[in-house]
């Protein structure tokens, strides 16, 4: 299967989640088991969403906390991701342009998805990033994805298969305790429609009561396990050319003979877990994990073609545990709304242009996470967060007296570094060159002090963007092993060292930093 496809895996998983809140038996006049299955047939429509996560902690373990964990805590309280235009097509096309608001500011982008490559546009970003799509399979060694009405093909095989597996794992689900269906109307993307309101709850210990209950009516149904294997085996059959799974290579290996396999073996497995299932619910840690604390509600609308045109969810995660005095959170909460129109219907969504200053996928692989924060203006919400939050252009990393090429301390109490390694921990590749008159230079580049670095060999004479400079001790040899004192290499790059004594271990450990 194509990378593209699993889209619609997402999806499938989605209304599966829903279906653990809805459930699938009649109510009020509307097949909740055909509206569900229904969802897995959608081809292409046209979307907004709002996503929102909201986490209380407790206050008092965060105030001993150092600042920045409290910074980082500060940033995650409140999340908000909007979809402000989502567009898919049947082909698995996508166009989404939206906004992820956060504590600093929010921040716009537009993501661009097509058969050939993937396009990200974050506000800020001097260059957009394209992921070629043929370049990650080369990377990952995958098969060439199909294009044109075979690739419209695949994606019609795969919605069925979704169908088929999504009809039998909907069929068995119970409903909750609290399920109403009321006939209403709400304007959609600005037209007034009549809809069909679900709404349903659903706490932690009622899911955790549900579980075993829709595992034994998944057993009951045994024809219709076995005939998802089959449909499973067919597709896989169908779909062997693309998949490449060596399934033909064995007469024995049939639709079949695989169901009739995964019926004497899957389901005992089946009873046992449901068995296991029956006994954990008396356990303590069950009612830990299924606690009255974690509720779910949701209002979904569909439409007279059974299509889902609007949804509001919202999940609280609260248990006892989390009000406990050790308990770093207090509550979790989710919550999602969503508009769904022009479903099924014409989408028109553009190739995807890939401009010449475009960032792709290999270039990336060369970019250090300094380099990395530089691609995004100074002035931008994104600048901002990587750089001064989260600071992950920060340099730091620690050299043993003991392991690895370790660094050592002379008589006279100067610290000197392996130069070449401590080097590559700064991200650093020195060059060696040898001149007709004078010692061995080791030449460098330091991209975040933008100086260029000529150090010599047995010498205190070092050159600095053309100027020369003399350290306070030559560079000396040990093993075969170029060294230069910690005060010399890490006062050209900037960066502060400390050397602390585990006595436990008669170790030293030397600690770096360099704050970009």
């Amino acid at each position: 299967m194509n990378i593209r496809t699993l889209k619609r895996w997402g999806w499938t998983v989605c209304v599966l989640l829903l279906t653990v809140i809805v459930g699938c038996q009649s109510v009020g006049g509307l097949n909740l088991n055909d509206m569900l299955v229904k969802q897995l047939s959608i081809e292409k429509q046209e979307q907004s969403l709002v996503l929102e996560l909201e986490v209380d902690v407790n206050e008092a373990l965060l105030a001993s906390e150092d600042e920045k964990a409290k910074k980082a805590v500060e940033l995650l309280r409140k999340l908000k991701l909007e979809l402000v235009h989502s567009k898919a097509d049947a082909l698995g096309n996508q166009w989404v342009t939206g906004n992820l608001v956060t504590s600093k500011g929010s921040i716009p982008f537009t993501l661009h998805a097509d058969e050939k490559a993937v396009r990200i546009d974050i506000d800020g970003a001097k260059r957009p990033f394209v992921l070629e799509l043929s370049a990650l399979q080369d990377e990952l060694g995958t098969m060439a994805l199909p294009s044109g009405e075979d690739r419209q093909a695949m994606m019609e095989s795969v919605r069925k298969l979704a169908q088929n597996i999504g009809s039998y794992l909907i069929k068995g689900l119970p409903n909750p305790p609290v399920i109403t269906v009321d006939q209403v109307n709400e304007t959609i993307h600005g037209e007034s429609t009549k809809l069909t309101k679900v709404h349903a709850e659903l706490n932690g210990e009622q899911l955790g009561q549900l579980l075993p209950l829709y595992l034994e009516n998944l057993i009951k149904d045994k024809e219709g396990f076995r005939a998802t294997v089959v449909q499973v085996f067919e597709w896989l059959y169908e779909m062997e050319e693309d998949l490449d799974l060596g399934l033909r290579d064995s007469e024995s290996l049939n639709a079949e003979a695989m169901a009739n396999f995964a019926v004497e073996t899957l389901l005992p497995e089946l009873e046992d877990a449901l068995e296991d299932l029956k006994k954990a619910q008396h356990e303590v840690e069950w009612k830990q994990i299924f606690d009255k604390g974690i509720t779910l509600k949701t209002d979904l609308y569909v439409d007279e073609l059974l299509h889902i045109r609007k949804s509001n969810l919202e999940a609280v995660i609260a248990p006892a545990a989390f009000a406990e005095e050790d308990s770093p959170i207090r509550s979790i909460k989710v919550r999602a709304s969503s508009e769904m129109w022009n479903v099924n219907r014409e989408v028109e969504i553009p190739a995807v242009e890939t401009p010449v200053n475009a960032l792709k996928l290999e270039e990336l692989d060369n970019y250090d996470a300094y380099r990395f924060v530089r691609m995004f203006d100074s002035d931008s919400v994104v600048y901002d967060l990587l750089k001064n939050d989260f600071a992950i252009d920060d340099q730091s990393f620690t050299l043993s007296s003991e392991w690895g090429i370790p660094f050592f301390v002379d008589e006279e109490g100067t610290a000197f570094v392996p130069l070449r390694e401590t080097l590559g921990e700064f991200g650093i590749r020195p060059n060696l060159e040898v001149p007709s008159n004078g010692p061995m230079e080791i030449r460098f580049y330091d991209r975040p002090t933008a100086k260029s670095i000529i150090l010599r060999k047995d010498s205190d004479q070092a050159t600095v963007n053309g100027e020369t400079v003399k350290l306070a001790h030559p560079l000396m040899n040990d093993a075969n092993m170029t060294y230069i004192s910690a005060d010399d290499l890490f006062g050209l790059l900037g960066a502060e060292y400390e050397v602390v004594e585990w006595e436990d271990y008669d170790e030293q450990m030397m600690e770096v930093t360099r704050d970009l």
